[in-house]
């Protein structure tokens, strides 16, 4: 069966790798959360104003795996053990780069590049001298996207470059200038580059050019 590994590196386009954790023990489950950030919104006498947005949040990933000392699962290692090996991955701070490593975690088909946030243990076995048998290790990792990745996202999203739209049933050529250039403003630009006698009423299907900001044609 396939498990859970945890993927340390010691640079940021995850080149090097400093070491692999294996789960024990698989998640029973996995938590991803993402979110949106907005700016504005504080126009008089509005009930509900309108927000621009402004980035997305890093997403983040979250689960629970199990270490355990008893024998049960015929590996020999203690708890102890196990918990330095996950540390030295991915908490421990890496001194060749002056920080934790960067991870990648990868199960099936999951596979997120991130660094560690919070490390949560609850330890629920011990022998009777004190000695650990059983922790539960809850995991928080941040999301982080490579320079190199993080470049081409910016240029695909990039008010600087020409694009090619058609246009679908509920948009409108104010709506993509929001979108593209972040003001519905420059709607009576992108007509005229188009050829068109305005910015309203344009059939769905219509296929518009979006030209770089300052470059009207």
């Amino acid at each position: 069966m396939k498990r859970l590994e945890i993927t340390g590196y010691s640079d940021e386009l995850f080149r090097y790798e400093t070491g692999t954790f294996t789960a024990q023990i698989n998640p029973a489950s996995v938590k991803f959360s993402k979110g949106l950030e907005y700016t504005g919104g504080d126009k008089v006498n509005v009930t509900v104003p309108s927000k621009k947005f402004e980035k997305m949040r890093a997403p983040t990933m979250s689960f629970e795996f199990i270490l355990d000392g008893t024998g049960v699962i015929p590996e020999s290692r203690t708890v102890d053990e196990y918990v330095a090996e996950f540390e030295k991955t991915a908490y421990s701070v890496n001194k060749e780069i002056h920080r934790p490593n960067y991870l990648i975690i990868s199960w099936g088909s999951f596979l997120f590049k991130g660094q560690l946030t919070t490390a949560d243990y609850e330890y629920t076995l011990f022998r009777a001298d004190g000695t650990p048998l059983r922790v539960k290790i809850s995991m928080g990792v941040e999301g982080f996207m490579d320079p190199v990745t993080e470049a081409a996202e910016v240029d695909r999203r990039s008010p600087d470059l020409s694009r090619r739209i058609r246009l679908t049933g509920g948009e409108t050529i104010a709506s993509l200038c929001h979108r593209y250039y972040g003001d519905a403003a420059y709607c009576a630009d992108v007509a005229r580059v188009n050829g068109l006698p305005g910015f309203r009423e344009v059939e769905p299907g219509t296929e518009l050019l979006f030209p770089p900001l300052g470059r009207n044609g």
